[in-house]
Formats: C-alpha cells, structure tokens, sequence
C-alpha cells in the first residue's frame, strides 16, 4: 500500500500542515533537494554526500519501501514548551 506522510507543526501563533505525499515522493524531493541545492556548506560533508551518492539513494529507496508496508503510526511527536512537531505515517 502507499503510505502517506503528514508533517504537522503547531506554535502559540502558527498551525502549519504540510500536504499529505506519497512516501516515494518525499524521498523523490529529498534526493533532489540533496544534490541540487547547497544543502551544507560544509565541504567535507559535501563532498560525502558526492562520494557516496550511490549508497544514499539505495538507502531511501529502502526506506521508502520499509515505510510502505509499515502500519500507520506515528514517526516524529515532539512538544516542547512552545511547539508541537509531530510526522505521521497514514
């Protein structure tokens, strides 16, 4: 089945909902977001993430699939005294 991931982040001023996507097309962004931005400007970190490009995709393919056959549940529920952050598998 394909799961989907809702993103939820609560303040005292702000209820901010991501849309619901598609687990695959969370990670599809991600790898995008990897490689086509500056996503750290620290060079070795950088030049990891060229080095090893390969192994990161293998990676969140395989996490994409773990995730799509895992029940609903809760990923990420963080409360802190001046926000709610919570990720939610459905």
């Amino acid at each position: 089945m394909q799961r989907k991931i809702h993103i939820r982040i609560e303040t005292e001023d702000t209820h901010f909902h991501l849309p619901k996507v598609k687990v695959k097309t969370a990670v599809g962004i991600l790898k995008i977001a990897l490689w086509g931005s500056n996503f750290t400007q620290d060079e070795q970190m950088k030049t990891f993430i060229q080095d090893n490009k390969n192994t990161i995709k293998q990676f969140l393919d395989l996490v994409a699939t773990e995730l799509n056959i895992t029940e609903p549940c809760v990923l990420v529920d963080v409360k802190t005294k001046d926000a709610i952050i919570e990720i939610e598998l459905i």
